[in-house]
């Protein structure tokens, strides 16, 4: 396969970022064309609107980093029932989101490059499930209704490691129930897209060595 298109998933903490360096630098040491896209995440074309909106929803809890996470979830849920400007919220990062998956995503695919891409159209639906209070049937309609033409990886891989490692390794994160939430959204979308679950809890050579593992096969193709 020329360019594959390569996503992975995983708690913040987990070691996706160190899987993705690794990546990229054996795949660049071997000629590759490779990028490291981070999708959907970081809000630059419509930042000043989705700032000032959430401002406007959330009031004072409208940073999770700030406060009680308890109290920002309880509002964000709250918000979301009363539909007005949390819907047109959601609208504008949904184009925000897709207007960064053209350009980060099917734009650099187009142009031959081989893409690792570090949180994507998964992670954008366990985080509206996690903040919502959602389950699978959500992620699952969203996955296949607003983010349907995304382009689809040839690779998922999903670094599973426990919540209580993941605190240990990450000092920004703003409560234990933050990732505790989102660990089964993500084991659910393990079961619902083929994914190959690679341990983060182990010695971390054998960590990259095994998702090298599953990348070469479809470099080879």
């Amino acid at each position: 396969m020329k360019n594959p298109i390569i996503c992975f998933m995983g708690l913040d903490g987990s070691g996706k970022s160190t899987s993705i360096n690794y990546a990229y630098e054996q795949l660049k040491i071997r000629g590759f064309k490779v990028e490291i896209v981070r999708a959907a995440y970081v809000v630059k074309v419509m930042s000043f609107f989705i700032k000032l909106g959430k401002k406007i929803l959330m009031k004072r809890n409208s940073n999770p980093y700030s406060g009680d996470y308890k109290n920002y979830l309880e509002s964000l849920r709250k918000q979301s029932q009363k539909k007005g400007v949390y819907k047109i919220f959601s609208f504008l990062t949904t184009c925000e989101f897709k207007v960064q998956i053209f350009f980060n995503v099917r734009l650099k695919h187009m142009l031959g490059s081989v893409l690792l891409i570090d949180r994507y159209i998964y992670d954008n639906a366990v985080t509206y499930a996690a903040n919502l209070g959602l389950d699978k049937d959500y992620m699952a309609k969203t996955i296949s209704g607003k983010w349907k033409h995304a382009p689809r990886p040839d690779l998922i891989i999903y670094i599973k490691t426990p919540v209580e490692v993941c605190c240990s390794r990450k000092d920004d994160i703003p409560d234990p129930l933050y990732l505790q939430i989102r660990e089964p959204l993500y084991d659910a979308i393990s079961k619902m897209y083929p994914t190959v679950i690679i341990s983060g809890n182990q010695d971390k050579q054998v960590m990259l060595d095994q998702v090298m593992g599953v990348i070469n096969p479809l470099l080879e193709k």
